[in-house]
């Protein structure tokens, strides 16, 4: 059995498939047109050996596509390339213009892995093109389509566009053993995505290849609680979840909450005085306690000291405190479940975090770490899932309790440390944890406050300590763990400080928190990183317009010393440098500049040069922009805290 990456282009009068074959690293290219018809010879090579295909977005679009003209494969055979050609490309647009297109498992022909639904690129939230992966990936051509869909095609025409197929191939590809983790890029290195749906489906019996993280979570529980209680799957989705109309804040107070604060007690009156609508949940409120603000809210809280450098010493040291499992142990801890589901739902939901705590304890040889990720998954899904209308977990009460419950335990946990170790300072503050700065001898005293939150509550508290905190904000900061050293570094990087991001975030001018991490760790002139650094994709950065505006290059042409402007693709990649043009968007004639006063190079073909004229002043001011913000108000440890 081989697998196949592919990728294929429907114009108005010209089909091409392109595959390569893995094992025997062989390319296969059909054209279907009027002056070129492979259509018999394609037929031939998907149904003569069975294979997974792998692709990107396949399962809404190539493998549909696909699929028809297997089942028009008597039709089609006898027609001319043109009349085929024409009939697919309608199909292309239904299935363009069309939701929920996917062929089911069971009818396909063929195999398929979807990479998009893997990486769950699906979701709004997540949502990444194969050009945005090209980009993360560091590919050297970046590429559109050259030629558009709606474009009657004249012969010579499919030679470029089976070259740019050879190139989306090659990207999926790439792609494809970055989802097996053979990959030395460090957030995905050894993490194989398909080995763990693998495993899962064979353990579970549930099928769980084409599916990303949350949604295994929430099939996996579909299946597990439905044989528990003996009740058709099926029939549950289409029960769906339960609606509530409005629901009063009140009711979601924990039964262990035992707030004494003035301050927090004010929350606490807000909730019982609120209600929210289904049609339009909306609550949030602002807490000022222990000269920090908490930031309170239906989908979870925050808080964070105003920005600057704050240090362990031989008087106070750094400790990050975080609720193992947070939303688990809270809907455990208060005995939740969606109504529709019944108290059947926390029985079994209790079963999977003891089964899970129980196998992590073994002996590392001797675990079933298909069962821990398995669980893992369903235990951190059904929250997901819980706030999703279309769920059969969907319940706002039990999500509400669930996130509720969750920043009342942080208003507790805080009043109490405060209540112990008045001198403890607050850095930060999140849905499930707190950071602070407590004095050493205190670190024991706020341990027994912690066990005896255990106690009352069953959330189990775990510790953490930094040497060093850089931070910006809540979601901007730097963390040096206490064990971390240059050579061998332990380091937490959020935000603006992150250096290699999630694929699905935008991966522009790495140089500058590499640069951050630099200086503030190793007190490296920022300047010596940016100019050191030899890797021109650390430079570059990325464009990505929507269907709003168009993007144009404009340069003066050195040739004729006229100005000229080139029509952009969608998604471009480029550096800041000395010469070269400007970058605009075009909003319906309401022009819109792009890193204004600067001149750039555009890079969306990889080429090796000794000097890319980089302008590296733009890319200190980047980073002085962040430096700025945190130095200028520096906090020394022993000078009066003054927090936001």
């Amino acid at each position: 059995m081989g697998t196949e990456i592919y990728d294929l282009e429907s114009l108005s009068n010209v089909f091409t498939y392109t595959g390569y074959e893995v094992k025997s690293k062989t390319w296969y290219q059909y054209v279907i047109c009027r002056w070129r018809n492979d259509i018999n010879e394609l037929y031939d090579h998907l149904m003569n050996d069975k294979m997974i295909m792998v692709g990107f977005n396949n399962e809404d679009y190539d493998y549909p596509l696909l699929h028809h003209i297997i089942n028009h494969i008597e039709e089609y055979k006898n027609e001319d390339g043109q009349y085929i050609a024409e009939r697919i490309h309608a199909k292309s647009q239904y299935l363009i213009d069309n939701q929920f297109t996917a062929i089911n498992d069971r009818n396909k022909y063929i195999r398929q892995l979807d990479l998009y639904r893997i990486w769950h690129y699906n979701n709004p939230a997540r949502a990444t093109s194969l050009k945005d992966l090209e980009i993360a990936m560091r590919m050297n051509n970046v590429q559109e389509m050259p030629i558009h869909h709606s474009t009657w095609c004249k012969e010579g025409d499919e030679e470029i566009i089976l070259s740019y197929n050879k190139n989306d191939v090659l990207a999926t590809y790439k792609f494809f053993l970055v989802t097996l983790g053979k990959t030395d890029y460090s957030i995905y290195k050894g993490k194989d995505k398909i080995k763990l749906r693998t495993n899962l489906t064979k353990k579970f019996k549930v099928n769980c290849m084409n599916l990303a993280d949350v949604p295994i979570g929430e099939e996996l529980m579909l299946n597990l609680y439905s044989r528990a209680v003996g009740v058709d799957p099926y029939w549950l989705k289409r029960r769906g979840g339960t609606h509530r109309p409005e629901i009063c804040l009140g009711d979601c107070i924990p039964k262990w909450c035992n707030i004494k604060s003035k301050e927090f007690n004010k929350f606490i009156e807000e909730l019982k005085n609120t209600i929210v609508y289904e049609s339009n949940p909306d609550y949030s409120t602002s807490i000022v306690f222990h000269n920090i603000k908490f930031d309170l809210g239906l989908g979870g809280g925050h808080a964070c000291c105003k920005p600057g450098v704050y240090i362990s010493d031989d008087e106070y040291i750094i400790i990050d405190f975080d609720v193992s499992s947070l939303y688990p142990s809270v809907a455990r801890s208060l005995k939740l479940y969606p109504e529709q589901l019944g108290p059947e739902f926390m029985d079994l939901y209790s079963l999977f975090i003891d089964d899970r705590i129980k196998e992590k304890h073994k002996p590392k040889e001797e675990r079933d770490n298909v069962l821990i990720e398995g669980y893992k998954l369903i235990l951190n899904g059904t929250y997901g899932k819980s706030g999703e209308d279309k769920s059969f977990l969907y319940d706002p009460l039990y999500k509400y309790k669930t996130t509720i419950g969750g920043q009342c335990f942080i208003c507790m946990w805080a009043e109490r440390m405060v209540e112990v170790c008045p001198e403890l300072k607050f850095l930060q503050a999140n849905t499930d944890g707190i950071t602070i700065m407590c004095p050493k001898d205190k670190l024991e005293t706020i341990r027994q406050v912690n066990l005896k939150l255990t106690e009352e509550t069953t959330l189990v508290i775990e510790e953490a300590f930094y040497n060093k905190m850089i931070i910006k904000d809540v979601n901007n900061y730097l963390a040096e763990y206490i064990d971390s050293t240059k050579d061998n570094e332990h380091i937490k990087l959020k935000g603006c400080f992150e250096i290699d991001k999630e694929f699905h975030k935008d991966p522009s001018m790495r140089v500058v928190p590499l640069a951050l991490k630099e200086y503030f760790l190793y007190n490296i002139p920022l300047m010596d990183t940016i100019q050191n650094s030899n890797d021109i994709y650390d430079f570059c950065l990325r464009l990505k317009t929507n269907s709003k505006s168009t993007p144009y290059f404009q340069y003066i042409n050195k040739e004729t010393g006229e100005v000229e402007t080139i029509k952009l693709d969608r998604t471009t990649r480029y550096y800041i440098s000395n010469s070269g043009g400007i970058l605009y968007k075009d909003f319906n004639h309401s022009i819109s500049g792009v890193n204004v006063g600067y001149s750039v190079t555009l890079f969306n073909t990889y080429e090796n040069r000794d000097n890319y004229d980089i302008n590296y002043k733009f890319y200190l001011r980047e980073a002085n922009k962040i430096k700025d913000v945190i130095e200028d108000k520096q906090l020394s440890l022993f000078s009066d805290f003054d927090f936001q």
